[in-house]
């Protein structure tokens, strides 16, 4: 078994969803008898190219405290140092679907810092109702960091560890108190927090993710064109492009403040080619307004801007 994983393969994700038991073999368990333990082990201290293990489930932690075979002892000392403060994040006090974050002092960083352009990764772990999902929650100790913490403490949800092996290369692991499937969107936005949190952890696993060959990255940005034609009679066209997926609105006003028109007030998703909305002078009940000067104002997340336009008749 080993000579067939070691050498093809330089990462392993081992998940294990929601399941409780049978989770990680350590070769004496009525479950599972096979000794997944050291057969990991075995992978992480043989393999010269920078080995990785991503171990993620609701109860692998949990489980793991549980097992006193001398493979489950052993990666834990070596690879993956950690402490299981609670198999249930509920009965330590955290929320049925607590939002995780990233940004811990002393960290790797494996995720997005807040020094990041886009902030520290922050998503929600979905633990659907009581009696269903429950997390572990995870405490770093010797060579571990915490990477990720439930919602605004220190209590750890993923830990990292970087070990040098026997092979001469640097053996990293992931730990997660939760399963990867869990993890939902806290906020609207692309990529999704799943993809994004996946990103980062393949990074820090020392693989590289290739630009596509042959086109150029499409870049969205969040912009308000002028209106064309202004002054316009009797019809003017509004362009702009956001740069992440949520709600947008576009709005006409009047010199008063008045709102006028709604041209947009919906969910959408960036295009390359952006967006453009007409205005007929036409207010929200359809009646034609009178000439003069007015404002259109586009907000979508993290970004406001109005411009001016004239109505000549």
């Amino acid at each position: 078994m080993a000579a067939q994983i070691i050498g093809p393969y330089q990462k392993i994700i081992w998940s294990t969803g929601d399941l409780s038991a049978g989770l990680i073999g350590g070769g004496n368990q009525w479950i599972e008898k096979s000794d997944d333990f050291a057969l990991l082990y075995e992978f992480l201290d043989s393999d010269s190219l920078d080995p990785g293990v991503y171990l993620t489930g609701d109860d692998i932690a949990e489980e793991w405290a549980t097992l006193s075979t001398p493979s489950a002892m052993a990666f834990r000392s070596r690879f993956m140092n950690h402490l299981l403060l609670n198999g249930d994040h509920r009965a330590w006090g955290e929320q049925i679907s607590p939002v995780v974050h990233s940004g811990l002092a002393g960290s790797q960083p494996v995720f997005d810092p807040p020094s990041s352009p886009v902030g520290p990764d922050t998503m929600v772990v979905q633990g659907a109702c009581p009696g269903m999902q429950d997390f572990d929650v995870l405490g770093a100790t010797g060579a571990s960091t915490a990477e990720m913490a439930y919602h605004g403490s220190q209590d750890a949800a993923v830990l990292a560890q970087a070990t040098a092996n026997a092979a001469g290369s640097t053996a990293r692991v992931v730990l997660s108190g939760f399963s990867f499937g869990n993890i939902r969107d806290d906020r609207p936005r692309f990529p999704t927090d799943r993809q994004r949190h996946f990103r980062d952890m393949v990074l820090w696993f020392e693989n590289e993710i290739p630009e596509p060959i042959g086109i150029d990255p499409i870049v969205f940005e969040n912009r308000l064109d002028d209106a064309y034609p202004n002054p316009f009679n009797p019809a003017t066209t509004i362009r702009y492009s956001i740069m992440v997926r949520g709600h947008v609105s576009l709005r006409v006003y009047n010199v008063a403040g008045q709102l006028v028109r709604t041209l947009v007030d919906e969910v959408q998703v960036p295009v390359e080619s952006g967006f453009a909305s007409e205005w007929h002078g036409l207010n929200n009940v359809g009646q034609p307004v009178s000439s003069g000067v007015y404002f259109y104002k586009l907000t979508t997340s993290g970004f406001t801007q109005t411009k001016k336009m004239v109505l000549l008749k």
